[in-house]
């Protein structure tokens, strides 16, 4: 049988649900008959209501280049929990790396939960996957001794050179090639997309 105290007073109608819309804390009591005999004592229910943590900080959308290799996501707050929806789920075993293969977006959630309080509603994190180019189309050219070769233009966006086919520092000036001795010289160019301060290259 349940109560509302320690002693005296009418038995509740039945088992109580607590109620969860204020914090603080609720006391029940309930007792056991044996053999049509009561418990003279009430053993105390102590129902504590906490003020759940607020959503952690977080950057709202995350821009991501194609087939770029970025980092874990981050939040700002403490015992975070990431999930990949709004409500329910199993909380993720951590901070998810975002998969850039594809173009689009894919969101994530992240709560916190601060010291004595429940967990808190979710952030979402909207994390954008940008369209990286292909290699710009370009032409093999040909010239002769002595000739006076015109500066590179190959057809794309916007270029950046190298001297090698990885690495290295690139730069948006077009070589011009030389033609005064007989032989092959190799240059390299990429071409590049830009979504604000993204450059997809």
């Amino acid at each position: 049988k349940w109560y509302m105290s320690s002693s005296g007073g009418t038995a509740l109608a039945s088992t109580p649900t607590p109620v969860t819309t204020a914090t603080g804390t609720t006391r029940y009591y309930v007792s056991q008959t044996v053999n049509g005999c009561e418990s003279q004592q009430r053993k105390e229910v102590a129902v504590i209501v906490k003020n759940p943590s607020t959503a952690p900080t977080v950057t709202a959308t995350v821009n991501l280049c194609q087939n770029s290799s970025p980092a874990a996501l981050t939040a700002n707050g403490t015992g975070l929990k990431w999930y990949t929806s709004l409500s329910g789920g199993t909380a993720l075993d951590g901070a998810p790396v975002p998969v850039t293969t594809a173009v689009g977006t894919t969101n994530y959630y992240v709560s916190q939960t601060s010291a004595g309080l429940c967990e808190g509603p979710r952030a979402k994190i909207e994390v954008v996957i940008k369209d990286t180019p292909a290699a710009p189309a370009v032409t093999p050219l040909d010239y002769c001794v002595g000739a006076k070769p015109l500066q590179l233009t190959p057809s794309g966006a916007v270029y950046k050179w190298y001297n090698g086919p990885t690495g290295g520092t690139g730069t948006t000036t077009a070589p011009t090639p030389t033609a005064t001795t007989v032989g092959t010289t190799s240059y390299y160019v990429s071409q590049s997309n830009t979504y604000g301060s993204l450059t997809c290259e």
